[in-house]
């Protein structure tokens, strides 16, 4: 009975970590924590060069908490404003049954209370382990690249 009860945990686990939502859940695990700009950049849209932008950013932190909720600790204006993420998962149809096609996105909303703005972090992410955080995001006019550290 115990070799039969070991047996089906071990086939269970396997299978919710092999997933969509096992994905999902360890990418937000990953995520979770707080985030310092390393390197920004932004290309014009027929630029031929990307600008670094970093100072704009410098010693600004976003910390990511698990039930969703989030700050963005702006240096240079000497403010914390609250906030909210999520993680969405774009599936492309697969037809092998792989998860190999699964794009993931943070969006997060910030609220300056001040002036009455929001503000957003939307990007796709190119990396995400437990040091780095690679994003990419757009706007009218070009594309940023943040690389992100975790502190």
């Amino acid at each position: 009975m115990k070799k039969s009860l070991l047996l089906f945990t071990i086939i269970a686990v396997t299978l919710g970590a092999c997933s969509k939502e096992g994905i999902i859940r360890r990418k937000e695990d990953k995520l979770i924590g707080a985030w310092e700009f390393e390197k920004v950049t932004y290309k014009k849209d027929g630029a031929l060069f990307r600008d670094n932008i970093t100072s704009d950013y410098a010693n600004d932190v976003i910390e990511f908490f698990p039930d969703y909720s989030a700050i963005y600790d702006d240096y240079s204006l000497r403010s914390v404003f609250d906030g909210e993420w999520s993680l969405i998962v774009d599936e492309d149809d697969v037809f092998d049954g792989s998860n190999s096609d699964l794009e993931f996105f943070v969006d997060a909303v910030f609220y300056d209370f001040l002036h009455r703005e929001d503000f957003y972090v939307f990007g796709s992410i190119d990396r995400l382990n437990r040091n780095k955080l690679n994003l990419e995001g757009s706007d009218r006019f070009g594309r940023y690249n943040f690389k992100l550290r975790r502190l």
